[in-house]
């Protein structure tokens, strides 16, 4: 059976039961490991379950062990990769960077105790959720036989407060602070001239202290499934142009130039703006931040089958294939500990609120573009 990272074979269901009735009759085994605060897992050499604590099957939506016999981690918590290839969980070009499958697989091959962090999209409800583990994977023998010991911490309320902090007390604060020094030369200076402009610089830099306040605060609306949506017609080539013109203002922009590519006249369509420009400002941001002095990064749109908008935002930074393989999940960023939110709201803006698709290629031909189409209806 085809892998793109870790082995594809399973052992079958008679297998699974002997080792399940090895573990049900292991003396007090079934009292120590519900004792346990945290999901657990015993999972056999094939990275099945075989045993598990009563934690994890009401944290899964479980009721009975035999429903869960057999399967692998990213099938009990319906990570979107899991189906991806006929080997299921580990097999897929995903794979390679989830914490959890390399815990398992390091620990199978070391015979000692991994622990990594784990991020994980999966599909609850037919809604995709964001969660963040510490996995914990130990070698344990039992009558001739290896297994692996998995538990799970969920790390998410953690990295959700990391975030803020960092957006709230690092970016917030540096912008406030560039407006208040602003602020202070308009006092120390008698010059009319000299007046007008710091004035007109420090009402950009309070226009992007709003932004990022609100924009953190229709996040956490989002997440919680609070979020309204205000659909109205909206002028494409007005919109993109009031957004391009908002991100030149930002301190990241300073030496990157935006162009507009490809307007066309005369095209409306029904969407929220708000929220449309929120994913297009987090997209120019991206781009910007990834792309060194001088180069350029474009935004434009096409329509598709009369019924399409597109609207992609290139740069000519190529990501490596690490980076594209996490490059939505929620606390993943290319920029540093404690930051990881840009792409993750675009496909949660974009995806559940607009009813929109988020797509993107970075290769040498194509460079890196990042493509979101919504329906003009």
């Amino acid at each position: 059976m085809d892998t793109f990272f870790a082995p594809a074979e399973r052992a079958g269901n008679e297998a699974v039961v002997h080792d399940y009735n090895l573990f049900t009759s292991f003396g007090q085994v079934n009292e120590l490991i519900n004792a346990l605060p945290f999901i657990a897992a015993v999972l056999n050499e094939q990275r099945q379950v075989v045993y598990g604590n009563r934690p994890l099957l009401e944290a899964m939506g479980f009721k009975d062990f035999e429903e869960i016999l057999g399967l692998r981690p990213g099938e009990l918590i319906n990570c979107i990769h899991s189906r991806e290839m006929p080997g299921g969980c580990g097999t897929s070009k995903s794979c390679r960077v989830c914490g959890a499958v390399n815990a398992i697989q390091d620990c199978l091959n070391t015979n000692n105790k991994i622990v990594n962090e784990c991020r994980i999209t999966a599909n609850q409800k037919d809604k995709e959720v964001s969660y963040d583990f510490k996995v914990t994977a130990s070698p344990f023998e039992y009558q001739n036989k290896r297994f692996v010991v998995l538990s799970f911490e969920d790390l998410s309320d953690e990295k959700r407060r990391q975030i803020l902090e960092r957006l709230f007390f690092h970016d917030i604060i540096n912008t406030a602070g560039g407006l208040r020094g602003f602020i202070e030369f308009m006092e120390m200076s008698s010059d009319p001239a000299e007046h007008k402009e710091y004035l007109t610089i420090a009402s950009r830099l309070s226009d992007v202290l709003i932004e990022e306040i609100l924009s953190q605060r229709q996040l956490l609306a989002a997440e919680r499934g609070e979020l309204k949506v205000n659909m109205k017609a909206v002028d494409i080539n007005k919109l993109i142009t009031e957004t391009v013109q908002q991100i030149a203002h930002h301190q990241v922009a300073k030496t990157i130039p935006i162009v507009f590519v490809n307007q066309q006249e005369n095209l409306n369509f029904t969407t929220d703006p708000v929220l449309l420009k929120r994913v297009l400002l987090n997209l120019l941001k991206n781009a910007v931040e990834a792309s060194k002095p001088n180069q350029e990064v474009e935004i434009g749109f096409s329509t598709a089958n009369n019924n399409e908008v597109i609207i992609s935002v290139k740069n000519d930074t190529i990501m490596s294939q690490d980076i594209q393989l996490q490059i939505f999940q929620r606390s993943f960023s290319t920029k540093g500990e404690a930051r990881g939110i840009g792409t993750y709201s675009i496909k949660m803006f974009t995806e559940q609120y607009l009813g929109g698709k988020v797509s993107f290629v970075s290769n040498p031909t194509e460079k890196t573009v990042f493509s979101i189409s919504l329906p003009m209806a």
